[in-house]
């Protein structure tokens, strides 16, 4: 359950993402080079606008023939000729991938110098000072600032798997959102792409007694932005099916290991089979009468009892389950996995090499296989003798000593009035405006992440930007906009 609704801190944050960018690299914007006595013509650019807001402008671009380069852009009104604001295209861009030097850092996002009217922000352009305009992203969004957000409306889940990332070894009752804090994070939706606003992420949300006039709170318009994960285990009225297959939203998660019974109330604790099984089969029943547009999503996670089912259960999903889409992936190693869990089931290099030949064959993106990461500078073996390891050892313990035996001398020495240490305040964290990762738990508490502009290439490095309870935010645009406003500021001081 938990591990299916964390999988966006990976796949969503780069994988969607980032395929659009690959795809939008690779055509070139309009471009007329225009020469002068001072400097020869740049290089032709090519790029997009990704957002263009009532207050700011924010996209990327490349002179492919000299990835090297980085490129000043600038706003403007095509009517007037007025000049709304400039930047340089330096900045990290999380979607960008595979092109130029591969640092992704061909992004801008620049204030305009006044803010637009809706109008104007329709005719606005974005061009390279010398050169042809920007082309608009095929995605061009107003003001998305939010990659996602992660809500969780209960704090609990009515199961016990082994392999479960949250430690609930401590939980012993269930806490449930109000409607007020559910408003209250409903207003962030418009600020969250299509797929992208989580109804659940570390728990079971159908264990909040509200949860279908939960999302029928939703408004109509930004029901295709929400998702949900669930266990399907609990059982519920035919109601509850309808209401499901009717929502409007983007997709729903399913969590399963396997269709056989005694291995799935293994993998999945507390769970019963035939109640799973009659649930299963409302909610199909009631898709297919509704004619439903709610993509339905499998997750499952791969092990050494499930292996050999997981082909053939794939091809069952799609052809039988109305399956958009099955992903099979690793379970992340937390400490409180059991041991013997891990060593009796988590799969051997070939045995996901066997997996994915095995695998049938499907359209792109209806089958992800999510292998466990390579290690990161794995250790060399160690080839020292005992006698060299033992001797090493104490010279380590001899030099701690020796430090220790320092600090102790000059910790004792008398400290005069001038020399009392002063606390030093740590720097604002840099990250980089108008992408930001949203945690929302059942009690209003939202934390927002954002991305550090020291990321570059593959290395994607969150920085945390503010914690503060949804209730307590009166203007989410302000909100938002201000945080921007502190990411440039915090820039330009450094």
């Amino acid at each position: 359950m938990l591990l299916s609704g964390l999988k966006a801190f990976k796949r969503t944050f780069l994988n969607k993402v980032s395929r659009l960018s690959e795809k939008d690299a690779t055509t070139d914007a309009t471009a007329s080079s225009t020469s002068t006595s001072e400097a020869p013509p740049l290089p032709p650019s090519t790029g997009f606008i990704d957002q263009i807001s009532t207050r700011h402008v924010q996209g990327w671009t490349i002179a492919p023939k000299n990835p090297a380069l980085r490129l000043n852009v600038e706003a403007f009104l095509p009517e007037t000729g007025e000049k709304l604001g400039h930047g340089r295209a330096d900045q990290f861009h999380y979607g960008l991938s595979g092109i130029g030097d591969g640092s992704r850092r061909y992004g801008f996002w620049f204030h305009l110098t006044r803010e637009i009217t809706p109008a104007e922000r329709e005719t606005l352009r974005v061009r390279v000072p010398g050169q042809g305009d920007l082309a608009r992203s095929p995605n061009l969004s107003s003001w998305q600032p939010l990659l996602h957000v992660a809500m969780d409306i209960v704090d609990n889940c009515n199961l016990r798997c082994p392999f479960c990332l949250y430690d609930y070894s401590a939980v012993r009752r269930t806490h449930v959102m109000t409607r007020d804090t559910l408003e209250a994070a409903l207003r962030l939706l418009p600020y969250t792409k299509d797929g992208e606003f989580w109804f659940s992420c570390l728990h079971e949300p159908s264990l909040h007694p509200e949860f279908a006039s939960f999302l029928d709170a939703i408004p109509p318009a930004f029901r295709k932005k929400v998702f949900f994960t669930t266990n399907l285990a609990r059982r519920m009225p035919e109601t509850y099916f309808r209401t499901l297959a009717q929502s409007g939203i983007d997709h729903i998660n399913i969590s399963m290991e396997s269709r056989t019974p005694e291995l799935y109330e293994r993998m999945r604790k507390g769970a019963r089979f035939p109640i799973f099984m009659q649930n299963w089969d409302r909610l199909l029943a009631a898709f297919r009468d509704a004619e439903s547009t709610v993509a339905l999503r499998y997750v499952i996670m791969a092990y050494k009892s499930n292996l050999h089912e997981l082909p053939e259960l794939s091809r069952y999903l799609l052809s039988e389950g109305r399956a958009a889409q099955v992903e099979i992936r690793y379970t992340y190693d937390v400490p409180f996995i059991d041991a013997a869990f891990r060593q009796q089931e988590f799969l051997e290099e070939a045995e996901w090499d066997w997996l994915q030949a095995n695998l049938p064959v499907a359209e792109p993106g209806q089958i992800l296989l999510a292998r466990p990461p390579a290690p990161q500078n794995p250790v060399p073996a160690n080839t020292q003798t005992e006698t060299e390891a033992e001797a090493e050892a104490e010279a380590e313990a001899e030099a701690e000593a020796e430090a220790e035996a320092e600090t102790t001398s000059a910790s004792a020495l008398p400290i005069k009035p001038e020399e009392t240490p002063q606390t030093v305040k740590e720097p604002e964290p840099r990250f980089i405006p108008g992408h930001y990762l949203a945690q929302l738990s059942w009690d209003g508490t939202l934390e927002l992440k954002g991305i550090s502009q020291a990321s570059a290439g593959a290395a994607l490095i969150e920085v945390p930007v503010v914690t503060k309870n949804i209730r307590d935010i009166p203007d989410i645009d302000s909100f938002l906009y201000d945080l921007d406003c502190k990411s440039i500021q915090t820039s330009e001081a450094s």
